[in-house]
């Protein structure tokens, strides 16, 4: 029995402007026995930036048709591992130092091939780092994500927001690898044949400087929400 399953992977590159200023001060002289002035040169500000680019293109999508149970990616744990993952290269192009996230997005079609059950489809994202964003334990339990507190907490559809990429401020040029993996367990039923899921995440950075990261925020992978004295924008 045919189990279809189409997933595109988009990258999207968020960009927030960041105020960093730099500037330059020269007085004014006179010269003695003869007078005379010299016009102090011009006072200059510029803004920094704050920019999330991709290493190539503008969008990664990576769609798997026909997926049936028990069908997986190479580097999940479970399943044929017989199918390839989803790789792509993020950059932070900016020129202040800032602090990363990433925001994980389900959509389903109009069947749900996730639905948060160790049935349903199996997502694992992790970078070059070997930091875990998302992970599963299935056949136990779904795919989950960790709270700031660092507990696994079950991935919803919808937007799962602020993952911290960094726990140290990134200089610009600074980029990361990321790798989506993913598996339909063998015990899946006829519940999800024909489904489809769409996972989306969403790269963004904001200035380091002036904003320290909140104190429950001290894990790369953990959801890292604004506070008090932190905010992403």
């Amino acid at each position: 029995m045919n189990r279809t399953f189409r997933k595109r992977l988009a990258l999207a590159a968020a960009v927030m402007a960041a105020m960093g200023a730099a500037g330059a001060l020269v007085g004014s002289s006179s010269l003695a026995l003869f007078s005379g002035t010299e016009a102090g040169a011009a006072n200059t500000f510029a803004a920094g930036t704050v920019t999330v680019g991709l290493g190539t293109g503008t969008s990664v999508t990576c769609t798997i048709n026909n997926m049936n149970p028990g069908d997986s990616s190479g580097g999940a744990p479970i399943g044929s591992k017989t199918d390839s993952s989803c790789v792509w290269y993020v950059k932070y192009t900016g020129n202040v130092n800032a602090w990363l996230g990433v925001d994980v997005n389900i959509t389903n079609g109009s069947t749900a091939l996730y639905d948060g059950t160790a049935n349903g489809l199996q997502l694992y994202l992790k970078d070059a780092n070997s930091t875990n964003y998302l992970t599963s334990t299935a056949p136990t339990a779904g795919t989950t994500y960790k709270n700031s507190g660092g507990t696994a907490t079950s991935l919803p559809t919808g937007t799962t927001a602020d993952l911290l990429v960094n726990t140290t401020a990134a200089p610009g040029g600074t980029a990361a690898t990321f790798t989506l993996d993913y598996a339909l367990p063998i015990a899946s039923g006829n519940t999800y044949q024909g489904g489809s899921t769409t996972v989306t995440l969403t790269f963004h950075a904001v200035q380091s400087t002036d904003q320290t990261l909140p104190a429950a925020c001290t894990t790369a992978g953990y959801q890292c929400p604004a506070a008090t004295g932190f905010a992403w924008s």
